[in-house]
Protein backbone atom coordinates (compact mmCIF):
# COMPACT_ATOMS: atom_id res chain seq x y z
CA UNK A 1 0.00 0.00 0.00
CA UNK A 2 0.99 3.47 -0.98
CA UNK A 3 0.93 6.44 1.53
CA UNK A 4 1.47 9.11 -0.18
CA UNK A 5 -0.52 11.68 2.20
CA UNK A 6 1.16 15.09 4.06
CA UNK A 7 1.00 14.06 7.52
CA UNK A 8 1.36 17.32 9.48
CA UNK A 9 0.09 19.72 7.04
CA UNK A 10 -3.54 19.55 5.52
CA UNK A 11 -4.64 22.60 3.49
CA UNK A 12 -4.89 25.20 6.38
CA UNK A 13 -3.63 23.59 9.51
CA UNK A 14 -0.08 22.23 10.80
CA UNK A 15 0.60 19.74 13.09
CA UNK A 16 3.54 20.97 15.50
CA UNK A 17 5.42 20.79 18.18
CA UNK A 18 3.67 22.20 21.40
CA UNK A 19 5.22 25.12 23.07
CA UNK A 20 4.30 25.46 26.98
CA UNK A 21 6.21 28.44 27.06
CA UNK A 22 3.82 30.61 24.07
CA UNK A 23 0.78 27.98 23.78
CA UNK A 24 -0.13 27.18 27.90
CA UNK A 25 -1.33 30.95 27.58
CA UNK A 26 -2.99 31.07 24.80
CA UNK A 27 -4.92 27.52 25.79
CA UNK A 28 -5.52 28.51 29.71
CA UNK A 29 -7.75 31.39 27.76
CA UNK A 30 -9.34 28.36 26.17
CA UNK A 31 -10.16 26.62 29.38
CA UNK A 32 -13.36 29.40 29.85
CA UNK A 33 -14.98 26.81 27.56
CA UNK A 34 -16.42 23.84 30.11
CA UNK A 35 -16.18 21.32 27.04
CA UNK A 36 -12.63 22.46 26.32
CA UNK A 37 -11.45 22.27 30.21
CA UNK A 38 -13.18 19.13 30.87
CA UNK A 39 -11.71 17.61 27.93
CA UNK A 40 -8.11 18.10 29.13
CA UNK A 41 -8.68 15.67 32.38
CA UNK A 42 -10.96 13.16 32.91
CA UNK A 43 -10.32 13.32 36.64
CA UNK A 44 -12.58 15.95 38.28
CA UNK A 45 -14.88 19.01 37.57
CA UNK A 46 -13.80 21.13 34.59
CA UNK A 47 -12.65 24.54 35.38
CA UNK A 48 -11.02 27.24 33.59
CA UNK A 49 -7.51 27.07 34.63
CA UNK A 50 -4.57 29.40 35.27
CA UNK A 51 -1.26 29.61 32.17
CA UNK A 52 0.69 28.37 34.90
CA UNK A 53 -1.70 25.31 35.62
CA UNK A 54 -1.86 24.59 31.60
CA UNK A 55 1.99 24.98 31.64
CA UNK A 56 2.59 22.49 34.31
CA UNK A 57 0.28 20.04 32.83
CA UNK A 58 1.53 19.87 29.43
CA UNK A 59 4.97 19.66 30.33
CA UNK A 60 4.46 16.74 32.49
CA UNK A 61 2.47 15.43 29.49
CA UNK A 62 5.26 15.97 27.39
CA UNK A 63 8.11 14.65 29.49
CA UNK A 64 6.22 11.54 29.98
CA UNK A 65 5.44 11.17 26.05
CA UNK A 66 9.11 11.19 26.01
CA UNK A 67 10.30 8.76 28.68
CA UNK A 68 7.25 5.95 28.13
CA UNK A 69 6.46 6.58 24.48
CA UNK A 70 2.74 5.85 25.23
CA UNK A 71 1.48 8.89 24.45
CA UNK A 72 1.61 12.11 22.09
CA UNK A 73 0.89 15.94 22.05
CA UNK A 74 0.65 18.15 18.95
CA UNK A 75 -0.24 22.09 18.52
CA UNK A 76 -2.63 22.67 15.83
CA UNK A 77 -1.91 25.48 13.93
CA UNK A 78 -2.94 27.89 11.26
CA UNK A 79 -0.59 27.25 8.07
CA UNK A 80 -1.23 30.52 7.11
CA UNK A 81 0.29 32.65 10.20
CA UNK A 82 1.60 29.71 11.98
CA UNK A 83 -1.07 30.78 15.05
CA UNK A 84 -1.80 27.93 17.56
CA UNK A 85 -5.66 27.24 17.48
CA UNK A 86 -5.80 24.22 19.59
CA UNK A 87 -4.46 20.59 20.53
CA UNK A 88 -4.51 17.07 19.16
CA UNK A 89 -3.47 14.46 21.73
CA UNK A 90 -2.88 10.94 22.14
CA UNK A 91 -3.38 10.73 26.14
CA UNK A 92 -2.56 7.08 26.22
CA UNK A 93 -1.63 4.19 23.26
CA UNK A 94 -1.27 0.96 23.96
CA UNK A 95 1.43 -0.16 21.16
CA UNK A 96 1.23 -3.77 21.93
CA UNK A 97 -2.53 -3.98 20.99
CA UNK A 98 -2.11 -1.06 18.67
CA UNK A 99 -5.20 0.86 20.13
CA UNK A 100 -5.34 4.51 21.79
CA UNK A 101 -7.72 7.42 22.07
CA UNK A 102 -7.32 10.79 21.49
CA UNK A 103 -8.33 14.29 22.24
CA UNK A 104 -9.08 16.74 19.23
CA UNK A 105 -10.03 20.81 20.83
CA UNK A 106 -9.71 23.92 19.02
CA UNK A 107 -10.37 27.08 21.52
CA UNK A 108 -12.83 29.30 19.69
CA UNK A 109 -16.19 28.11 18.43
CA UNK A 110 -16.14 29.05 15.17
CA UNK A 111 -12.69 27.54 14.44
CA UNK A 112 -13.81 24.47 15.41
CA UNK A 113 -17.06 24.54 13.03
CA UNK A 114 -14.50 25.59 10.25
CA UNK A 115 -11.51 23.12 10.91
CA UNK A 116 -12.64 20.17 13.00
CA UNK A 117 -13.28 18.02 9.99
CA UNK A 118 -10.05 18.81 8.40
CA UNK A 119 -8.03 18.33 11.60
CA UNK A 120 -10.10 14.84 12.06
CA UNK A 121 -8.87 14.13 8.95
CA UNK A 122 -5.22 14.22 10.00
CA UNK A 123 -5.93 12.53 13.10
CA UNK A 124 -6.92 9.69 11.50
CA UNK A 125 -4.37 9.36 8.82
CA UNK A 126 -1.51 9.92 11.61
CA UNK A 127 -3.00 7.41 13.58
CA UNK A 128 -3.55 4.88 11.34
CA UNK A 129 -0.63 5.79 8.19
CA UNK A 130 2.42 6.82 10.63
CA UNK A 131 1.25 4.99 14.33
CA UNK A 132 0.01 1.78 12.21
CA UNK A 133 -3.15 1.97 15.09
CA UNK A 134 -5.83 -1.12 14.52
CA UNK A 135 -8.09 1.01 16.24
CA UNK A 136 -8.46 4.40 17.76
CA UNK A 137 -11.49 6.23 19.40
CA UNK A 138 -12.35 9.82 20.89
CA UNK A 139 -14.47 10.35 24.17
CA UNK A 140 -17.68 13.06 24.26
CA UNK A 141 -20.39 14.07 25.83
CA UNK A 142 -24.15 13.17 24.02
CA UNK A 143 -25.09 16.94 24.47
CA UNK A 144 -22.33 17.66 21.57
CA UNK A 145 -24.60 16.90 18.32
CA UNK A 146 -22.03 18.93 15.98
CA UNK A 147 -19.42 17.06 16.82
CA UNK A 148 -21.27 13.72 17.03
CA UNK A 149 -22.63 14.23 13.40
CA UNK A 150 -19.18 15.17 12.09
CA UNK A 151 -17.82 12.25 13.73
CA UNK A 152 -20.18 10.02 12.04
CA UNK A 153 -19.53 11.44 8.98
CA UNK A 154 -15.84 10.83 8.72
CA UNK A 155 -16.69 6.83 9.57
CA UNK A 156 -16.48 6.52 13.36
CA UNK A 157 -19.73 4.64 15.08
CA UNK A 158 -20.48 5.11 18.91
CA UNK A 159 -19.30 2.29 20.60
CA UNK A 160 -19.71 2.39 23.87
CA UNK A 161 -22.42 4.93 26.07
CA UNK A 162 -21.67 5.24 29.73
CA UNK A 163 -25.54 6.46 31.16
CA UNK A 164 -25.47 10.44 32.89
CA UNK A 165 -21.63 10.54 33.09
CA UNK A 166 -21.38 14.06 31.65
CA UNK A 167 -22.57 17.41 33.68
CA UNK A 168 -23.48 20.22 31.52
CA UNK A 169 -25.51 23.47 31.07
CA UNK A 170 -27.37 21.93 34.64
CA UNK A 171 -28.13 18.25 33.62
CA UNK A 172 -26.60 14.79 32.94
CA UNK A 173 -25.49 13.62 29.23
CA UNK A 174 -24.25 10.49 28.36
CA UNK A 175 -20.97 9.99 27.66
CA UNK A 176 -19.50 8.65 24.50
CA UNK A 177 -16.91 6.48 23.20
CA UNK A 178 -16.82 7.34 19.33
CA UNK A 179 -14.76 5.29 17.31
CA UNK A 180 -13.47 3.47 14.31
CA UNK A 181 -10.75 0.56 13.21
CA UNK A 182 -7.69 0.43 10.26
CA UNK A 183 -9.92 -1.64 7.87
CA UNK A 184 -12.92 0.70 8.47
CA UNK A 185 -11.05 3.72 7.84
CA UNK A 186 -9.28 2.31 4.69
CA UNK A 187 -12.63 1.04 3.45
CA UNK A 188 -14.34 4.90 3.77
CA UNK A 189 -11.15 6.22 2.72
CA UNK A 190 -11.47 3.78 -0.56
CA UNK A 191 -15.31 4.68 -1.37
CA UNK A 192 -14.69 8.57 -1.21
Amino acid sequence: MNFATQLFESEHLILAAYDPETDAAIEAGFTRNLDYAGSMSRDGIPHPLTSFEVKKMREEALKESEEKESSLLFAIRSKEDNRFMGVLAFPWISWSNRIGGFTLNFGREAEDAVYFEEALDMTLRYAFEEMSLFHTHIWLGSQDDARLARLIRAGMSVEVRQRQMVYRNGRLWDRLSVGITQDDWLRKNLED
